[in-house]
């Protein structure tokens, strides 16, 4: 397991969370507010030269890929879910409000702390049932122990949902190999499915903005982690990958799973933005081989 500190890394769900703000995703806009997302991101952004609007597509991706993953739990049936790396999510609050879902949000220790105040404060506001079916727990996915320890009170019977969006890009291949032993290990325990958009190909990022460049530059900086370092050349180099591991995925796209995206009226982008944009995003759904 790598040695190297990930609490960097943590601090881009600040980024995710001010963007998430001009959706209908639950609590998007209570934790912008509390988090001083605004204040956060728009310095960030002056500090690197990135003008907000040319940037502000980042919501919309955001919105389809979270709306995507939740659509996907759904449609499986599954009521045992473990997400890793949740970050500023609190997708696993409002599933949990169901209480036949038991929903276990992980991150790294400083990020689920704050998460702890976070969620005391929105069953303040809310009047939410945080009963123990919406757990939060310390876990970093490199850590298979922090990970079964994590989901030791599920069940075994049960099958689960493995959930990440966000943390792929991050990784080295070798990381990315273990956060996949650890997923496979969990699923060979319990059954069920690993939903993710994270897999990178190249055949996607052939042209990139200035935009985007600028904006993965500055999360280099503030990270010491470059984006999208572990990228495949094409969805057959990552179905040889995951076969490798004793896993394998079907792909679909997340906007067909997505039934409205209010941030582009939010942000005023352009209708023709999604059908651009709509080869691109995959979701993976991914099971033992």
């Amino acid at each position: 397991m790598s040695t190297e500190n990930f609490d960097k890394v943590s601090m881009t769900a600040t980024f995710v969370a001010y963007w998430r703000q001009y959706t209908d995703i639950p609590f998007a806009k209570d934790i912008a507010h509390l988090i001083n997302a605004n204040e956060k991101i728009e310095t960030f952004l002056r500090l690197h030269d990135i003008i907000r609007d040319e940037i502000r597509w980042y919501a919309p991706l955001f919105e389809i890929r979270h709306k995507s993953i939740e659509e996907m739990i759904r449609k499986s049936g599954i009521k045992q879910v473990l997400e890793l790396a949740s970050g500023l999510s609190f997708r696993g609050l409002a599933f949990a409000q169901d209480p036949d879902i038991s929903y276990v949000e992980t991150d790294l220790d400083g990020l689920t702390e704050e998460k702890r105040v976070l969620a005391a404060a929105l069953k303040d506001k809310y009047s939410l049932s945080l009963n123990s079916n919406f757990r939060l727990a310390a876990a970093n996915a490199l850590d298979k122990f922090q990970l079964q320890d994590a989901i030791s009170h599920f069940k075994k019977e049960q099958a689960v949902a493995v959930v990440n969006e966000g943390l792929l890009p991050y990784l080295t291949t070798n990381e990315m190999e273990t956060v996949a032993g650890n997923i496979k290990e969990i699923l060979d325990q319990f059954g069920g499915i690993w939903i993710t958009p994270d897999f990178s190909l190249k055949e996607n990022y052939t042209e990139v903005s200035a935009q985007r460049i600028q904006v993965r530059d500055a999360i280099a900086e503030l990270t010491g982690r470059r984006l999208h370092r572990s990228i495949f050349e094409n969805k057959d180099h990552l179905f040889s990958f995951l076969h490798r591991m004793g896993l394998q995925a079907e792909v679909f796209n997340q906007l067909d799973l997505v039934s409205s995206v209010v941030s582009l009226r939010a942000l005023h982008l352009p209708d023709g933005f999604l059908q651009k944009i709509k080869q691109k995003l995959n979701l993976w759904v991914i099971t033992p081989s």
